[in-house]
């Protein structure tokens, strides 16, 4: 009877054990295919971003200052009207009315703040986006750190 009770723990336990590794295989599982996707998204958002960064440089002869305080959550506060009576508005451009963010994750939270930054290797790498304005480039990528994801993705080169 002792043998059996003995039988059934080392049962109970096993079973347990690969439940407990199972649920973790799973969970890694779903972490990488939601990496994945957020690492496709950031991609995504970026190439839409610097579209209409070009088209609003293309209409305006400038870059738009999306450092200014506010204007990621109000592109609306860069409409801008040329000599000859035109709106032109970067959030109709755009296709949104705010900023769209980069994507967090346990240590960085989802951000949409600009960083007026003019050497992309020393961005605080917080989320959000690093932005030459001051240099007049247009030129923006995440600021985010390349080890956010399983796949390590060097964002400077993106």
């Amino acid at each position: 009877m002792e043998r059996d009770g003995r039988i059934t723990t080392l049962n109970w336990i096993i079973n347990i054990a690969v439940t407990i590794l199972f649920i973790y295989l799973a969970m890694r599982g779903i972490d990488d295919l939601t990496g994945t996707y957020k690492i496709d998204e950031t991609i995504r958002n970026t190439k839409e971003l610097r579209i209409a960064l070009e088209k609003y440089y293309q209409l305006t002869g400038d870059y738009p200052e999306l450092t200014k305080p506010g204007v990621n959550l109000n592109l609306h506060l860069l409409d801008y009207t040329d000599s000859k009576g035109r709106k032109i508005s970067f959030a109709e451009i755009y296709g949104r009315k705010t900023l769209t963010k980069t994507y967090g994750s346990n240590s960085i939270i989802a951000s949409n703040e600009v960083y007026d930054i003019q050497n992309f290797e020393k961005g605080s790498k917080n989320g959000g986006w690093n932005y030459n304005y001051s240099q007049k480039t247009g030129e923006i990528h995440p600021n985010l750190p390349e080890d956010i994801y399983i796949e390590k993705i060097n964002w400077n080169r993106q």
